[in-house]
């Protein structure tokens, strides 16, 4: 079964309040077209995120954003998340921080089906002393030895960019794939936008990360979909681009108009 779609169709599709992941990792391949999107419907989800970059700024920027759980979000070089910081300094945004062993252990929880998954990571630190957190200390029930239980991570909706799909749903990631594989089968539904829809993705290489059409609800061509973060072969990071952003992104009707203009500009 074909699942070619378009950008407009899958965003149409994310019901308001919903949990939503973007795939890629601080300023590389990042949904970009589909985050304005998202900012330009102005209708809030919550947002739980691996490495996130500009496409989690973009939406704070926009006012889209009722909740935040995280581990990581920067702008890499480029420095802070401006609407990032404004947003958990002084806007009082419901947020969460994971570490980033906790998030990868939450998402693999989600993969297998189970409510929680066991880690030592978050022990003897001060994230387990935050108010509100999700985590909890337990025992091994084999050898008891204390661990920390991490609920499981299961959008749903993920938004991922790749290199190339076909029309039946395999994606192609030329270059480092993140938690995109595993995000993939912990969400309930996935949107893949990309640089080439082709008919059936043949050849691929160790460099290449792949994701079954088992995992994908529907893949729409949207090139230059990563916006100005850098996409291995196709460009590399638009430094530019991303400092004209970062100069501007705080002005809330600059957001606005960035977003309704969509990506690439």
């Amino acid at each position: 079964m074909k699942k070619v779609s378009s950008l407009d169709e899958m965003v149409a599709a994310v019901p308001p309040h919903a949990l939503v992941s973007f795939g890629g990792g601080g300023m590389v391949r990042k949904p970009m077209a589909a985050a304005a999107a998202l900012a330009a419907r102005e209708t809030p989800v919550r947002l739980s995120v691996f490495l996130a970059g500009p496409e989690v700024d973009l939406l704070l920027g926009a006012g889209a954003v009722e909740q935040l759980d995280y581990a990581y979000v920067g702008l890499d070089a480029l420095g802070l998340s401006p609407n990032f910081r404004y947003a958990r300094e002084k806007a009082g945004l419901a947020a969460v921080e994971w570490t980033e062993a906790m998030y990868i252990a939450g998402v693999e929880a989600a993969t297998r089906r189970v409510p929680f998954a066991p880690t030592r990571s978050g022990l003897g630190v001060d994230l387990m002393e935050l108010p509100g957190i999700p985590f909890r200390r337990f025992a091994c029930p084999l050898t008891g030895e204390e661990l920390t239980a991490v609920p499981a991570i299961a959008p749903d909706v993920l938004f991922l960019h790749a290199n190339e799909v076909d029309t039946l749903g395999n994606v192609r990631i030329t270059g480092d794939g993140f938690l995109d594989p595993q995000l993939a089968r912990a969400a309930s539904t996935v949107y893949v936008t990309a640089e080439r829809v082709v008919d059936r993705l043949e050849g691929m290489t160790e460099r290449e990360t792949t994701i079954s059409r088992l995992w994908v609800s529907a893949v729409a061509e949207v090139p230059g979909g990563a916006g100005f973060t850098a996409l291995y072969p196709e460009h590399p990071l638009d430094y530019a681009q991303a400092g004209e952003y970062v100069a501007h992104c705080a002005d809330r009707e600059w957001v606005r108009a960035y977003a309704a203009k969509g990506v690439p500009a």
